[in-house]
């Protein structure tokens, strides 16, 4: 079809329902509410089904945090894990982790939001 050409509102509401009612991959990425770095005073990342592969570095994150497809070059598909991040440090844990020993050992704190 000629986009052009347009579609009638039958045809756009069976597209709309078509689109709504797919299974939809939930968003990959996103950032944790109430989840900050102290460090680097940004909020941390968490990208779902992915863990950090070797070769990440300061500069890395320094230079591509927060744009996920910048950052996926590092990432690799782990199904139940998940690659943290913020602008200064990077860890992979299971996906199921409660954030509070997710951020053990780095300067990430759980803070009301």
């Amino acid at each position: 079809r000629n986009l052009a050409e347009g579609f009638d509102d039958r045809e756009l509401e069976s597209l709309m329902v078509e689109l709504l009612s797919s299974d939809a991959p939930a968003p990959s990425h996103s950032m944790i509410p109430g989840f900050h770095c102290t460090g680097c005073d940004h909020q941390v990342m968490r990208a779902h089904d992915y863990e950090w592969a070797d070769g990440v570095e300061y500069l890395f994150l320094r230079n591509n945090y927060p744009e996920f497809d910048k950052l996926r070059s590092r990432l690799r598909r782990s199904g139940g894990s998940s690659a943290y991040c913020c602008q200064c440090s990077w860890k992979s844990s299971a996906s199921d982790a409660d954030l509070v020993d997710v951020a053990e050992g780095l300067r990430w704190r759980v803070v009301a939001h």
